[in-house]
Protein backbone atom coordinates (compact mmCIF):
# COMPACT_ATOMS: atom_id res chain seq x y z
CA UNK A 1 0.00 0.00 0.00
CA UNK A 2 1.23 3.47 -0.81
CA UNK A 3 1.64 5.37 2.45
CA UNK A 4 3.05 8.49 0.80
CA UNK A 5 1.67 11.60 2.42
CA UNK A 6 0.22 9.78 5.42
CA UNK A 7 0.79 11.44 8.77
CA UNK A 8 2.11 9.40 11.66
CA UNK A 9 -0.91 9.62 13.94
CA UNK A 10 -2.90 7.27 16.11
CA UNK A 11 -6.01 5.42 14.96
CA UNK A 12 -8.89 7.63 13.84
CA UNK A 13 -11.70 6.99 16.33
CA UNK A 14 -15.16 7.00 14.79
CA UNK A 15 -17.51 9.79 15.95
CA UNK A 16 -14.88 11.37 18.21
CA UNK A 17 -14.26 14.99 17.09
CA UNK A 18 -11.77 15.52 19.92
CA UNK A 19 -8.38 13.92 19.30
CA UNK A 20 -6.39 15.44 22.18
CA UNK A 21 -4.85 13.15 24.80
CA UNK A 22 -6.64 13.47 28.16
CA UNK A 23 -3.33 14.14 29.94
CA UNK A 24 -2.74 17.00 27.52
CA UNK A 25 -6.19 18.42 28.29
CA UNK A 26 -5.47 17.99 31.99
CA UNK A 27 -2.38 20.19 31.56
CA UNK A 28 0.04 17.52 32.76
CA UNK A 29 1.89 17.19 29.44
CA UNK A 30 2.26 19.46 26.41
CA UNK A 31 -0.33 19.46 23.63
CA UNK A 32 -0.46 15.88 22.33
CA UNK A 33 -2.79 13.93 20.07
CA UNK A 34 -4.25 10.67 21.36
CA UNK A 35 -2.36 7.77 19.76
CA UNK A 36 -4.18 4.86 21.38
CA UNK A 37 -7.89 5.30 20.50
CA UNK A 38 -8.61 6.57 24.04
CA UNK A 39 -7.60 3.23 25.51
CA UNK A 40 -5.80 5.04 28.33
CA UNK A 41 -5.06 2.21 30.75
CA UNK A 42 -1.59 0.92 29.99
CA UNK A 43 -0.92 3.57 27.31
CA UNK A 44 2.72 4.68 27.20
CA UNK A 45 1.65 8.34 27.37
CA UNK A 46 -0.29 7.63 30.57
CA UNK A 47 2.75 6.01 32.13
CA UNK A 48 4.82 9.07 31.20
CA UNK A 49 2.19 11.46 32.59
CA UNK A 50 1.98 9.59 35.90
CA UNK A 51 5.76 9.66 36.12
CA UNK A 52 5.75 13.44 35.62
CA UNK A 53 3.18 13.87 38.38
CA UNK A 54 5.14 11.69 40.77
CA UNK A 55 8.29 13.76 40.18
CA UNK A 56 6.37 16.98 40.77
CA UNK A 57 4.97 15.60 44.02
CA UNK A 58 8.44 14.62 45.24
CA UNK A 59 9.92 17.97 44.22
CA UNK A 60 7.21 19.82 46.15
CA UNK A 61 7.78 17.70 49.24
CA UNK A 62 4.35 16.09 48.92
CA UNK A 63 5.46 12.63 47.84
CA UNK A 64 2.53 10.24 47.89
CA UNK A 65 -0.08 12.97 48.01
CA UNK A 66 -1.21 12.34 44.45
CA UNK A 67 0.49 9.10 43.49
CA UNK A 68 -2.13 6.51 42.61
CA UNK A 69 -5.07 8.81 43.23
CA UNK A 70 -6.89 9.86 40.06
CA UNK A 71 -9.21 12.15 42.05
CA UNK A 72 -6.32 14.37 43.08
CA UNK A 73 -4.66 14.73 39.68
CA UNK A 74 -7.56 15.40 37.33
CA UNK A 75 -8.39 19.14 36.99
CA UNK A 76 -11.46 20.08 39.04
CA UNK A 77 -11.91 16.36 39.65
CA UNK A 78 -13.06 15.68 36.09
CA UNK A 79 -13.32 12.03 35.02
CA UNK A 80 -11.00 11.04 32.17
CA UNK A 81 -14.06 10.32 30.01
CA UNK A 82 -15.26 13.88 30.54
CA UNK A 83 -11.86 15.18 29.45
CA UNK A 84 -11.96 12.99 26.32
CA UNK A 85 -15.48 14.16 25.45
CA UNK A 86 -17.06 10.72 25.73
CA UNK A 87 -19.21 11.87 28.67
CA UNK A 88 -20.66 15.37 28.86
CA UNK A 89 -20.32 15.53 32.66
CA UNK A 90 -18.71 13.13 35.10
CA UNK A 91 -16.54 13.80 38.15
CA UNK A 92 -13.89 11.36 39.25
CA UNK A 93 -15.01 9.38 42.28
CA UNK A 94 -12.45 6.60 42.48
CA UNK A 95 -8.73 6.23 43.19
CA UNK A 96 -8.19 3.77 40.36
CA UNK A 97 -9.67 3.88 36.85
CA UNK A 98 -9.10 0.15 36.47
CA UNK A 99 -11.54 -0.57 39.31
CA UNK A 100 -13.97 2.29 38.69
CA UNK A 101 -17.63 1.44 37.93
CA UNK A 102 -17.76 4.27 35.36
CA UNK A 103 -14.86 2.64 33.51
CA UNK A 104 -16.77 -0.65 33.50
CA UNK A 105 -19.90 1.11 32.24
CA UNK A 106 -17.93 2.67 29.37
CA UNK A 107 -16.42 -0.70 28.53
CA UNK A 108 -19.81 -2.42 28.54
CA UNK A 109 -21.43 0.32 26.44
CA UNK A 110 -18.69 -0.12 23.85
CA UNK A 111 -20.20 -3.50 22.92
CA UNK A 112 -23.29 -1.78 21.52
CA UNK A 113 -22.91 0.15 18.25
CA UNK A 114 -22.89 3.93 18.57
CA UNK A 115 -26.10 5.73 17.65
CA UNK A 116 -24.10 8.09 15.44
CA UNK A 117 -24.62 7.27 11.76
CA UNK A 118 -21.67 7.29 9.43
CA UNK A 119 -21.45 9.77 6.58
CA UNK A 120 -21.51 8.08 3.18
CA UNK A 121 -19.97 8.93 -0.17
CA UNK A 122 -20.46 7.53 -3.67
CA UNK A 123 -17.76 5.41 -5.33
CA UNK A 124 -18.79 4.52 -8.90
CA UNK A 125 -22.33 3.80 -7.71
CA UNK A 126 -21.30 1.98 -4.53
CA UNK A 127 -21.62 3.47 -1.06
CA UNK A 128 -18.59 3.98 1.14
CA UNK A 129 -18.57 5.16 4.76
CA UNK A 130 -16.21 7.95 5.73
CA UNK A 131 -13.64 7.54 8.54
CA UNK A 132 -13.57 3.77 8.11
CA UNK A 133 -10.56 1.60 7.29
CA UNK A 134 -10.83 -0.85 4.36
CA UNK A 135 -9.12 -4.16 3.57
CA UNK A 136 -8.32 -5.15 -0.01
CA UNK A 137 -10.81 -8.00 0.36
CA UNK A 138 -13.64 -5.48 0.86
CA UNK A 139 -14.08 -5.72 4.59
CA UNK A 140 -14.11 -2.59 6.75
CA UNK A 141 -12.80 -1.80 10.21
CA UNK A 142 -14.21 0.98 12.38
CA UNK A 143 -12.05 1.96 15.36
CA UNK A 144 -14.23 2.87 18.32
CA UNK A 145 -13.69 4.58 21.66
CA UNK A 146 -11.44 2.53 23.90
CA UNK A 147 -9.68 0.81 21.02
CA UNK A 148 -12.21 -1.87 20.06
CA UNK A 149 -12.79 -2.47 16.34
CA UNK A 150 -16.12 -3.17 14.65
CA UNK A 151 -15.89 -4.95 11.29
CA UNK A 152 -18.20 -5.67 8.38
CA UNK A 153 -18.45 -6.08 4.61
CA UNK A 154 -18.53 -3.07 2.31
CA UNK A 155 -21.36 -2.23 -0.06
CA UNK A 156 -19.37 -3.43 -3.09
CA UNK A 157 -18.90 -6.95 -1.71
CA UNK A 158 -22.53 -7.24 -0.66
CA UNK A 159 -23.79 -6.12 -4.08
CA UNK A 160 -21.33 -8.52 -5.69
CA UNK A 161 -22.66 -11.64 -3.92
CA UNK A 162 -26.20 -10.47 -3.19
CA UNK A 163 -28.27 -11.49 -0.19
CA UNK A 164 -26.96 -14.58 1.58
CA UNK A 165 -28.92 -17.57 2.84
CA UNK A 166 -26.81 -17.62 5.98
CA UNK A 167 -23.82 -15.95 7.62
CA UNK A 168 -21.69 -17.89 10.11
CA UNK A 169 -19.40 -16.16 12.62
CA UNK A 170 -16.90 -17.46 15.21
CA UNK A 171 -17.81 -17.55 18.88
CA UNK A 172 -16.79 -14.74 21.24
CA UNK A 173 -13.32 -15.47 22.55
CA UNK A 174 -12.10 -16.82 19.21
CA UNK A 175 -8.84 -15.46 17.82
CA UNK A 176 -8.81 -13.90 14.35
CA UNK A 177 -5.95 -12.57 12.27
CA UNK A 178 -5.51 -9.93 9.61
CA UNK A 179 -5.86 -11.55 6.19
CA UNK A 180 -7.34 -14.72 7.67
CA UNK A 181 -10.94 -15.99 7.48
CA UNK A 182 -13.39 -14.40 9.90
CA UNK A 183 -16.97 -15.03 8.77
CA UNK A 184 -18.45 -17.51 6.28
CA UNK A 185 -21.05 -16.46 3.69
CA UNK A 186 -23.42 -19.13 2.36
CA UNK A 187 -25.70 -18.97 -0.64
CA UNK A 188 -27.18 -22.04 -2.32
CA UNK A 189 -24.26 -24.48 -2.54
CA UNK A 190 -21.65 -21.72 -2.48
CA UNK A 191 -19.44 -20.52 0.38
CA UNK A 192 -17.02 -17.63 0.77
CA UNK A 193 -14.77 -16.63 3.64
CA UNK A 194 -14.88 -13.00 4.75
CA UNK A 195 -11.32 -11.80 5.37
CA UNK A 196 -10.60 -10.21 8.76
CA UNK A 197 -9.02 -6.74 8.55
CA UNK A 198 -7.26 -6.86 11.97
CA UNK A 199 -5.68 -9.27 14.45
CA UNK A 200 -7.51 -9.78 17.70
CA UNK A 201 -10.08 -11.60 19.82
CA UNK A 202 -13.80 -11.65 19.04
CA UNK A 203 -15.75 -9.80 21.73
CA UNK A 204 -19.20 -9.96 20.16
CA UNK A 205 -20.95 -11.09 16.99
CA UNK A 206 -24.02 -9.44 15.49
CA UNK A 207 -26.79 -11.91 16.28
CA UNK A 208 -29.29 -9.91 14.22
CA UNK A 209 -27.23 -10.51 11.07
CA UNK A 210 -26.84 -14.20 11.89
CA UNK A 211 -30.62 -14.45 12.20
CA UNK A 212 -31.38 -12.28 9.17
CA UNK A 213 -28.49 -12.19 6.68
CA UNK A 214 -30.19 -9.57 4.50
CA UNK A 215 -29.59 -6.95 7.20
CA UNK A 216 -25.96 -6.76 6.04
CA UNK A 217 -27.10 -5.76 2.53
CA UNK A 218 -29.66 -3.28 3.83
CA UNK A 219 -27.26 -1.50 6.19
CA UNK A 220 -23.65 -2.57 5.49
CA UNK A 221 -21.98 0.17 7.55
CA UNK A 222 -24.29 0.38 10.55
CA UNK A 223 -26.83 -2.28 11.57
CA UNK A 224 -25.26 -4.88 9.30
CA UNK A 225 -21.88 -5.04 11.10
CA UNK A 226 -20.50 -8.54 11.63
CA UNK A 227 -18.19 -8.65 14.67
CA UNK A 228 -16.62 -6.55 17.40
CA UNK A 229 -12.94 -7.29 18.00
CA UNK A 230 -10.44 -6.49 20.74
CA UNK A 231 -7.38 -5.83 18.57
CA UNK A 232 -3.94 -7.12 19.50
CA UNK A 233 -1.82 -5.37 16.87
CA UNK A 234 -3.91 -2.40 15.83
CA UNK A 235 -1.35 0.24 14.88
CA UNK A 236 0.58 -2.15 12.65
CA UNK A 237 -2.61 -3.62 11.14
CA UNK A 238 -3.96 -0.19 10.19
CA UNK A 239 -0.87 0.47 8.09
CA UNK A 240 -2.05 -2.33 5.79
CA UNK A 241 -5.54 -0.89 5.32
CA UNK A 242 -6.95 1.87 3.13
CA UNK A 243 -8.36 4.81 5.06
CA UNK A 244 -11.26 7.00 4.02
CA UNK A 245 -10.41 8.52 0.59
CA UNK A 246 -7.99 5.67 -0.10
CA UNK A 247 -10.85 3.24 0.43
CA UNK A 248 -13.02 5.21 -1.97
CA UNK A 249 -10.33 4.98 -4.66
CA UNK A 250 -9.96 1.26 -4.01
CA UNK A 251 -13.69 0.61 -4.45
CA UNK A 252 -13.72 2.72 -7.62
CA UNK A 253 -10.86 0.60 -8.99
CA UNK A 254 -12.77 -2.56 -8.05
CA UNK A 255 -15.89 -1.23 -9.79
CA UNK A 256 -13.93 -0.60 -12.99
CA UNK A 257 -12.43 -4.10 -12.85
CA UNK A 258 -15.89 -5.58 -12.35
CA UNK A 259 -17.33 -3.60 -15.26
CA UNK A 260 -14.53 -4.88 -17.50
CA UNK A 261 -15.32 -8.46 -16.44
CA UNK A 262 -19.03 -7.98 -17.09
CA UNK A 263 -18.38 -6.46 -20.51
CA UNK A 264 -16.04 -9.30 -21.49
CA UNK A 265 -18.74 -11.81 -20.56
CA UNK A 266 -21.39 -9.98 -22.55
CA UNK A 267 -23.32 -8.66 -19.53
CA UNK A 268 -23.57 -5.20 -21.12
CA UNK A 269 -26.92 -4.42 -19.51
CA UNK A 270 -25.22 -4.26 -16.10
CA UNK A 271 -22.64 -1.69 -17.18
CA UNK A 272 -24.60 0.42 -19.65
CA UNK A 273 -24.48 4.16 -19.02
CA UNK A 274 -27.34 5.40 -16.88
CA UNK A 275 -28.22 2.00 -15.41
CA UNK A 276 -28.42 1.47 -11.66
CA UNK A 277 -25.54 -0.38 -10.03
CA UNK A 278 -26.28 -4.11 -9.85
CA UNK A 279 -27.36 -5.29 -6.41
CA UNK A 280 -26.79 -9.01 -7.05
CA UNK A 281 -24.01 -9.55 -9.60
CA UNK A 282 -23.66 -13.27 -8.98
CA UNK A 283 -27.34 -13.71 -9.88
CA UNK A 284 -27.51 -11.22 -12.74
CA UNK A 285 -24.26 -12.37 -14.38
CA UNK A 286 -24.18 -16.16 -13.91
CA UNK A 287 -21.73 -16.45 -16.79
CA UNK A 288 -19.01 -15.10 -14.47
CA UNK A 289 -19.92 -17.28 -11.51
CA UNK A 290 -19.46 -17.20 -7.74
CA UNK A 291 -15.95 -18.70 -7.67
CA UNK A 292 -14.44 -16.20 -10.08
CA UNK A 293 -16.00 -13.20 -8.32
CA UNK A 294 -14.78 -14.36 -4.91
CA UNK A 295 -11.26 -15.07 -6.17
CA UNK A 296 -10.99 -11.72 -7.93
CA UNK A 297 -12.36 -9.45 -5.22
CA UNK A 298 -12.66 -11.13 -1.80
CA UNK A 299 -9.41 -13.04 -1.38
Amino acid sequence: MDEKGRKETGPVVFSMPNTQCIWSKAGVIESTECTNAFDCLGCSIEKTALGVLEKECRASGKAGACTGSMMSIMPQGQCRHMLSGRLSYCLCSHDSCANCPVEQMIEDSGIAPTKVKSEHADAQGYEIAKNYYYHRAHTWARVEYGGVVRIGLDDFALRLLGQQDAIEAPLPGSKVSQGGPAVILKRDENKAAVICPVDGVVLEVNQKVLEKAGLANASPYEDGWLMLIQPTNLKENLKNLFFDAEGKSWIEDSAMTLNAMLASEGAFSLVAAGTETASDVVKDAPEIGWKKLVEEFLE
